[in-house]
């Protein structure tokens, strides 16, 4: 009695390939699938711009719960019900955020996959290439050529090599000794892993940057008072003194300096930094940036408790440009402290030369909760608070950051231009060639599949050129 087995009816019953490997080829089938690929691009690509047109949350507010607080109440004067939701999603600080970094990796992962996969065929164009091609090849393609040697077979292919070869041509023999397959630049297609492979490195550097680096975009120093660099530096910085030249026909700035110092414990480093010529402590770097004028100024409670002694920069402009302000976030008060100067040769009724008016508001909102005009060296209640005015100082502007991922950016932005040029400075160029006997000689066929541009044209009749030159008598 015969047993038969039956196949399954259909796929349920089937065979289940469950072990860690399948699981893995299947992931990774995932990662190479150019759908996949080219969402993760469209998804990139949209939280990036999205990044861009949110406003991004400094590193150092963002470390600091108050200041932190302070800010989104700030925000939610533009993005109003939404402030919580996009402070919940990362979108404020979007480009360290889990979900940015998520879809970075994911897309990164994506790239790695996609070369790996084509690895394999790069390397069998380049290193086994096929020698032999159909007969038909070589008059259905759009760039061939052919021509009749005096020569026995044997000795025409062997002259039509050493011509190719002459033309920096790399040749391979077919097995079966009727074909001749040649090449340029076998190795150029690579160029697109070494471009995928800088990709994928510029994105490591931008993560690394966001972990282990700072930037700090507007640290203002008033001349003469030290200000705390944070950001877990343990450096001290102080301006000496800044100065500013113009140019006497056009009365535009052309050198501003900063004699800058910095303090870290015992150690004291000095610098006049200039906008290319930054401060380098270890791998801390202090930019010039911009400069003005700032209202020296002390802010105290009801009881006597001193909350601000610093520069306020006068940085921003009323709409009608006669007004100069800056303003001085309380974060465990909840109020913000506007101080106005009259602008640079404007004319403002009720505020003389050399005064400030100070204004104090509960954040978020409009109702001021004291109001005074402060002579220099005075002194007034604004609210509930103590406000004295010494004097207005110049301020520099600085740019302090730390980045330790550049050099992986720029190893990474190295590779992704020479495989870019490489791949499309130096295309692959194919060409096979078959000799057979024609009477007392030799017919010499030649094709390539590449398409027939005028550049592609021009080097297929040079390499022609050198076969017809190699088999003359």
């Amino acid at each position: 009695m015969s047993t038969r087995t039956e196949d399954p009816v259909d796929g349920l019953d089937a065979h289940i390939d469950v072990s860690a490997g399948g699981l893995l080829r299947r992931i990774y089938a995932i990662f190479y699938n150019k759908t996949v690929g080219l969402a993760l691009i469209f998804l990139t690509g949209g939280l990036t711009l999205v990044g861009v047109l949110t406003k991004q949350m400094p590193d150092h507010v963002r470390l600091d719960e108050a200041a932190r607080v302070g800010w989104l109440e700030q925000a939610r004067a533009v993005y109003g019900g939404w402030t919580n939701l996009l402070d919940l999603l990362g979108f404020f600080h979007l480009f360290s955020s889990p979900l940015y970094l998520t879809v970075t990796a994911l897309l990164a992962l994506s790239i790695i996959g996609c070369t790996t996969h084509r690895l394999p065929l790069l390397y069998r164009n380049a290193y086994r290439p096929h020698t032999h091609v159909r007969p038909s090849f070589y008059t259905h393609a759009k760039l061939n050529d052919s021509f009749v040697a005096s020569l026995p077979p044997e000795q025409a292919r062997a002259r039509v090599a050493e011509g190719l070869r002459a033309a920096r041509y790399r040749v391979v023999e077919d097995p079966s000794g009727e074909s001749l397959y040649a090449d340029r630049f076998h190795w150029a297609p690579f160029g697109t892993a070494a471009a995928h492979a800088g990709y994928v490195i510029v994105m490591a550097g931008f993560v690394v940057s966001s972990f282990t680096g700072f930037r700090l975009e507007g640290f203002d120093l008033t001349v003469g008072i030290p200000k705390e660099v944070g950001a877990g530096s343990a450096l001290t910085a102080e301006a000496l003194s800044f100065t500013d030249t113009y140019d006497p026909e056009w009365s535009t700035p052309i050198d501003y300096v900063t004699d800058l110092r910095v303090t870290r414990g015992a150690e004291t480093f000095q610098h006049e930094v200039r906008v290319n010529d930054p401060l380098i402590i270890d791998d801390i770097y202090f930019h010039q940036a911009s400069f003005g004028i700032s209202a020296v100024v002390r802010i105290a409670d009801n009881t006597g408790r001193e909350l601000y002694a610093d520069g306020v920069p006068l940085s921003f402009r009323s709409p009608d440009g006669k007004r100069q302000y800056g303003v001085v976030l309380l974060d465990e008060q909840q109020m913000e402290v506007f101080v106005t100067a009259a602008a640079s040769g404007a004319t403002v009724p009720g505020l003389a030369p050399g005064q400030v008016n100070v204004e104090a508001y509960p954040l978020g909102q409009r109702s001021p909760l004291g109001t005074a005009v402060i002579d220099p060296k005075g002194s007034a209640e604004v609210g509930p608070l103590k406000v004295s005015y010494e004097r207005e100082q110049k301020y520099t502007s600085l740019i302090v950051k730390r980045d330790p991922g550049s050099w992986v950016v720029w190893l990474g932005c190295a590779l992704l231009i020479v495989g870019t040029c490489l791949t499309m400075g130096l295309p692959h160029r194919r060409q096979w060639v078959r000799v057979t006997a024609d009477g007392d000689g030799s017919r010499v066929e030649t094709a390539t599949p590449d398409k027939p541009d005028t550049g592609r044209r021009r080097i297929f009749d040079q390499a022609v050129q050198s076969m017809k030159t190699a088999v003359e008598p």
